[in-house]
């Protein structure tokens, strides 16, 4: 018997709280939204899966929906789990470095097209003697530092970078990445179209001076949920990383983004209803900072009306209640929108995922805690 069987068919008012629930008739609308902008554009969409922690059926969805390439994923774990679900075309967009992880990494290179990012001369040898021993070709791109300042070689490193990986025995040199992570929540939304174009105009610069010096550049990739807007605009850019889209926080919405449907809610239950001095309509939930990250702030009540999340420690929220939200009880159901999608998923085991108020299915979240 399937572990969540007894679940699907429930209204979703009937599930134990704290339960993270996915409106299936948005996320459907989400990716239709994605597939049709991408449809007719040069570059490719590579989902990044980071956002629902590689939990397999998600990153199918994102897959099947058109548009796409492969995906993208934040942690080396992720790509074993992406791996293991039948997932083989899998860009790490970041740095992996240490034996043992090299070591997991060129084993998971036996069975699937995984792709590295690299930045450092140090790890391309060590990368190329893992891959050697292990008898296979281990695809990578040079990160460019395109101004978010994070990883990354400058630009006018980048061939002579371009140049060690392909000379490198057991490594193929397939191109580039590059983020323009500075481009977006903190860059006003007016101002994020010329930020992103900026950035990615020395992608693609760079890419040229690349294939102008005889290596093939297959690949550029880059981008967000975002700025996949304006990083399509550049002639060169082929991948686009973007991943928020599928579920939506009201972060993004917040900060611009508002062409995709709020996905992702938190399920709570009223568990006090307090009656001293100086307290008066005034509810404790049983979602504290473990059960919705708050980094963003405190989130926002979707129903009931009237309700608004004041405070939040460890296992407890405080909502204040006006008009028709006075009248919850202790037994009550409250759901809120997430905030942060990424931080909150990651402190969760499984998705409900509710169409018109029903459990259709529950996903567990099998990368959900892994770090490495």
């Amino acid at each position: 018997m399937n572990a969540h069987e007894y679940e699907v068919g429930l209204h979703k008012m009937e599930i134990d709280t704290p339960a993270l629930l996915i409106d299936l008739l948005a996320m459907e609308k989400n990716l239709k939204t994605m597939s049709d902008f991408f449809k007719g554009k040069e570059a490719r969409l590579r989902p990044h899966v980071k956002l629902h922690k590689a939990t397999p059926i998600l990153a199918h969805k994102q897959l099947e929906a058109g548009g796409t390439i492969g995906v993208t994923c934040a942690k080396l774990s992720e790509a074993e789990t992406m791996a293991k679900a039948g997932i083989k075309d899998i860009l790490i967009a970041n740095q992996i470095v240490g034996a043992r992880k090299i070591g997991r990494l060129v084993n998971l290179a036996m069975y699937s097209d995984v792709m590295v990012a690299v930045d450092s001369y140090t790890n391309i040898t060590e990368l190329s003697q893992a891959a050697l021993s292990k008898g296979v070709q281990l695809r990578v791109l040079v990160e460019v530092n395109i101004g978010h300042n994070r990883c990354g070689v400058g630009p006018e490193k980048a061939l002579e970078m371009a140049r060690k990986v392909d000379a490198s025995p057991g490594l193929r040199f397939m191109g580039l990445m590059g983020y323009d992570g500075h481009c977006t929540r903190c860059v006003d939304v007016v101002e994020r179209e010329t930020c992103s174009r900026k950035a990615n105009q020395i992608l693609a610069a760079t890419k040229k001076k690349i294939e102008k010096s005889g290596l093939k550049v297959e690949i550029a990739s880059g981008g967000g949920t975002y700025t996949y807007r304006y990083a399509t605009q550049i002639g060169g850019v082929t991948e686009i990383q973007a991943g928020t889209y599928l579920l939506m926080d009201t972060t993004f919405r917040e900060s611009g983004v508002t062409e995709f449907e709020l996905t992702l809610t938190v399920l709570a239950t009223v568990i006090s209803r307090p009656v001293r001095d100086g307290v008066k309509n005034l509810a404790i939930i049983d979602l504290g900072r473990k059960a919705m990250h708050p980094y963003y702030g405190m989130p926002e009540v979707k129903d009931p009306e009237g309700a608004k999340v004041v405070g939040m420690s460890q296992e407890h929220g405080k909502v204040e209640l006006e008009g028709e939200a006075c009248d919850l009880k202790v037994g009550d159901k409250i759901e809120l929108w997430v905030r942060d999608a990424n931080d909150t998923i990651n402190l969760y085991d499984k998705f409900y995922a509710i169409r018109e108020d029903i459990v259709e299915a529950v996903w567990d979240i099998p990368a959900r805690g892994f770090v490495t």
